[in-house]
């Protein structure tokens, strides 16, 4: 049961961290760094922005979103394709 629900889970736990934690995180920083967004409301109206513009296609909304799915991705054949090479004779 446990290994049924660990993928769902963690495919959960990535869409959530790329779909609300990132672009929160990225609203802060920008908000210190470059300074308020115009937003009437401010983080309501960025995270609108945002998904309206992931959902006219636009790239870097889409990069925004889905970068926690893709670092996972990317570390998993990583580690998937060193085991792989490995040679089973090194201890």
């Amino acid at each position: 049961m446990k290994t049924r629900l660990l993928p769902v889970l963690s495919l959960l736990g990535l869409a959530l961290t790329g779909g609300l934690f990132l672009p929160i995180a990225s609203y802060v920083a920008g908000k210190r760094v470059i300074g308020a967004y115009e937003g009437k409301l401010g983080l309501s109206d960025y995270l609108d922005s945002v998904w309206a513009a992931a959902g006219r296609g636009e790239f870097l909304a889409w990069w925004l979103l889905l970068a926690p799915a893709l670092i996972a991705g990317v570390w998993y054949l990583v580690i998937r394709l060193g085991w792989q090479q490995r040679d089973p004779d090194e201890p």
